[in-house]
């Protein structure tokens, strides 16, 4: 039997409600055989997270403290869930483990990853199904790498059975057992390496949205939804800026060809947005637009002298130099006597003058300045950069708005551009491109 790998995120475990509905999903397709879940989310804005008050329990008991009284609230929040699913007393045993593992002396990591650990015993135990430690399925090479060969060996010695695994997102194991945390969107990429190394059919993301949209709704009114979206616009869209999915979770299911699909636990029925290869897609029409996006807070290094355009290898010289200082660079305009740098703000305000001088010098420039601040904003496509119409609609929207262009990216790859505006006027720079290429 094929295997989907379904991935529910804290708000899709956050109550005994919720539970019951990824019961229901998981229950509803005898491929949903392996389960791997976040630590229940916030019930309200009130509420504490769950890895929070783990936090907060090891500093206690690192530092010779009672960590009880923080810890109860712990105890509380999962037995009263696991009676609301008329489940007793079931995880009072997992629960004095986990009080006893604080006690004595677990690392800060093992501490903060038991909210994932005794959610998964929780569901497992509502699901009839076996609870599988992340600690046994992936493995850390060293702090920031995976031992794929390793954990793709253990994943499929462990999960080769036909019935229902759950397992903790977040977490995974060196080879001497040490525990080891993702260290951000770990639960998608739990979920991602697991399903890489079982060849799952797809990879399901279950959370509170039906799939992503084309634009942010906080700045674009009911933006399209995006129904089907390949893993290079995918990526061409996380480094404009748009919230999407961890690209880290992106690579191992990408590398192996498995799709991902991005769907609603509590609109279970919704198709939600498919990633794929985009081999198998339907063609979409050249200059077909899938998303728009953008961030703020950058600004322009510009470098003048005559003839700088002679002077070889002149963007690697200047990001080696920005790079020295901890300064990414992001885009490079070059002109016969000047070049324009955009980097962020917050790292060239780190850095100081000083590395505006070190440039000056490096280039005997007659000057380098700071320019902006700007905002970057573009749009991720099917040729989108690459169909005349496209941009210059856009760029004759900006002009009757009199929206002022400081730079201009396209052809870097033929499914997106990038245009540099005034940080003030970043929502409306939006708002016109994501017009424009409608």
């Amino acid at each position: 039997m094929s295997t989907v790998v379904s991935k529910f995120g804290g708000s899709s475990v956050a109550n005994a409600e919720q539970i019951r509905k990824v019961a229901a999903i998981v229950r509803d397709d005898p491929r949903r055989r392996v389960v791997v879940v976040s630590a229940p989310g916030k019930r309200s804005k009130e509420d504490e997270k769950i890895t929070d008050i783990l936090i907060s329990c090891h500093a206690r008991a690192a530092a010779g403290k009672d960590f009880r009284p923080r810890f109860a609230l712990i105890r509380e929040r999962y037995a009263s869930i696991a009676a609301d699913l008329g489940l007793g007393n079931d995880l009072e045993p997992v629960l004095d483990e986990v009080e006893a593992s604080i006690a004595g002396g677990a690392d800060d990591s093992a501490v903060v990853s038991r909210g994932e650990y005794l959610g998964a015993h929780l569901i497992a135990r509502f699901l009839g199904a076996e609870f599988v430690d992340a600690a046994e399925l992936i493995r850390f090479a060293n702090s920031t790498a995976i031992d794929d060969a390793a954990t793709d060996h253990a994943v499929r010695e462990r999960l080769g059975g036909n019935g229902v695994v759950v397992i903790p997102g977040f977490y995974g194991a060196h080879a001497d057992g040490r525990v080891q945390l993702f260290s951000r969107g770990g639960s998608d990429i739990s979920a991602s390496l697991i399903a890489r190394a079982l060849g799952a059919e797809r990879y399901e993301n279950w959370t509170d949205v039906s799939g992503l949209l084309s634009a942010d709704p906080r700045v674009v009114t009911d933006p399209d939804p995006i129904a089907e979206v390949t893993y290079h616009e995918l990526r061409e869209l996380a480094y404009l800026g748009a919230n999407v999915f961890h690209d880290e979770a992106v690579a191992p299911v990408a590398d192996a060809n498995i799709p991902i699909q991005i769907r609603n636990t509590n609109e279970p029925g919704h198709p939600g947005t498919m990633i794929t290869s985009g081999a198998s897609a339907e063609p979409r029409p050249a200059g077909t637009r899938t998303g728009v996006a953008g961030k703020t807070g950058f600004a322009g290094v510009l470098v003048k002298r005559s003839m700088l355009s002679k002077i070889s290898d002149l963007p690697g010289q200047l990001g080696s130099v920005l790079g020295g200082a901890g300064i990414r660079l992001h885009h490079c305009a070059l002109g016969s006597d000047s070049a324009l740098a955009i980097v962020e703000s917050a790292a060239l305000d780190a850095a100081g003058v000083g590395v505006l001088k070190e440039i000056e010098t490096l280039f005997s420039a007659h000057s380098v300045e700071r320019t902006g601040p700007y905002a970057l904003v573009g749009a991720v496509g099917t040729d989108l950069a690459v169909v005349p119409e496209v941009l210059g609609t856009v760029l004759t929207a900006f002009a009757a708005a009199k929206l002022p262009i400081h730079f201009v990216s396209s052809g870097y790859s033929r499914s997106s551009f990038i245009v540099a505006v005034d940080e003030d006027r970043y929502q409306e720079a939006i708002w016109q491109v994501y017009a424009a290429t409608a």
